[in-house]
């Protein structure tokens, strides 16, 4: 995505500029946003909300917000249906990638629509009734600042507001390190039109190595689709997944094998390295369903295969020899499910999964997963049970 704005400088902590913005703009109202007591203190607020646990290490908003339960599940705590996953967010864009590369075409626009409009949806509920009215009377750029702070808390990059204009419809930030790129700008665009009631359109510049300026203005809603209707969360099975729970936060102590740096906005695994983020999968899941509705049935195995292809980039030793806990902890830590059965033999392996989220993703590591340990290509089965449930049969190809 590009734009043809000249670049803005440099976004510091409380300094804002808005240099790019073209002239004319300004004489339609355009606010400045100058270097006073409100911007200096939005690190200082960054660190009063990110406070963290004096047990585990772990800022104390993950806990306060997020709830891991005995199904295998991550939800928000106060809205139960809202599910998310600790996931590996290196691996995003190259899933993306290696979906263009197998199906030789770009899906930039169907995944920003896709995400855009989960965001969005998210963004109405959270803004209901008089929050929603606050929101709109403390303006847009402040709505979207306090969204870019607590995206710090959940590894999506280092971002700051850099230019707003509330008649116009205008927002500009600046982001360093994002988790995904285009997770990124479908986030801020759902986010900027649910406070706005409005649809935007989103477009993106590189600044720097890793450092990237990100506009949204009002737009025109896309037609192909208008409608479009999100899928409703299933109902979930009990589970019986323990956990160590911190006894301040209430965080599972394996989360504490993760480093938050606060100021860079990431998360990163301690001992393989990989960055990590919270993020709801819904829109992820709306983007595969809307892959398939567009190019057919064969989708669901591209998804898995692109999936498989950067799972074997990944594996390790460490892999071989897993026992059936060990994956069982592995899914329920990043929300992807409760692991009831897995039964691995020379040849085969057998696995169920009830509450499964990113399903597809599931599959593809399971299959590189069984194709590293044992050496061989492997023949995958899957299928999604009427009641959710995910069922895999891996045998030698």
């Amino acid at each position: 995505m590009r734009n043809n704005r000249r670049p803005a400088k440099s976004i510091l902590p409380g300094r804002y500029v808005q240099n790019h913005i073209p002239r004319a703009t300004h004489r339609q109202g355009v606010r400045r946003l100058v270097y006073n007591k409100a911007t200096r203190n939005q690190d200082a607020a960054v660190m009063k909300q990110t406070k963290t646990c004096k047990v585990c290490h772990i800022p104390l908003r993950v806990g306060k917000d997020h709830l891991w339960g005995p199904d295998g599940t991550i939800t928000l705590r106060g809205i139960h249906d809202r599910r998310m996953v600790f996931f590996d967010s290196d691996g995003l864009d190259v899933l993306f990638s290696n979906i263009e590369s197998l199906l030789g075409i770009s899906v930039e626009k169907i995944l920003i629509e896709s995400k855009a409009r989960s965001a969005r949806e998210y963004a109405r509920r959270m803004l209901r009734g008089p929050k929603g009215q606050l929101a709109r009377l403390v303006g847009l750029n402040r709505v979207v600042g306090r969204v870019l702070l607590q995206g710090r808390i959940l590894g999506y990059g280092r971002a700051g507001v850099s230019g707003f204009s509330w008649r116009e419809g205008y927002i500009s930030v600046e982001i360093e390190d994002p988790y995904s790129l285009p997770l990124f700008c479908a986030d801020f665009r759902g986010a900027a039109e649910s406070v706005t009631r409005d649809p935007g359109t989103v477009t993106s510049e590189e600044l720097g190595p890793g450092r990237y300026r990100v506009d949204v203005a009002r737009g025109s809603s896309s037609p192909e689709f208008a409608g479009r209707l999100l899928p409703q969360p299933r109902a979930r099975k009990p589970g019986d997944v323990t956990y160590n729970y911190c006894p301040r936060c209430g965080v599972p102590l394996e989360v504490s094998r993760f480093i938050w740096d606060l100021d860079r906005g990431t998360i990163t695994h301690a001992d393989s390295g990989l960055r990590m983020a919270l993020f709801g999968p819904q829109g992820l899941e709306v983007f595969f369903n809307e892959l398939e509705g567009e190019l057919g049935d064969t989708i669901p195995e591209t998804v898995i295969e692109a999936q498989r292809m950067y799972a074997e980039s990944r594996m390790s030793l460490r892999s071989i020899g897993a026992r059936a806990g060990d994956v069982r902890s592995w899914l329920a830590i990043r929300g992807l499910g409760n692991l009831v059965s897995l039964d691995i033999t020379e040849e085969l392996l057998e696995a169920r999964i009830e509450n499964p989220s990113l399903p597809l993703v599931i599959v593809g590591t399971s299959l590189s997963f069984y194709e590293f340990t044992f050496n061989r290509k492997g023949r995958m089965e899957w299928s999604l049970a009427d009641d959710g449930d995910l069922r895999m049969r891996i045998s030698p190809a």
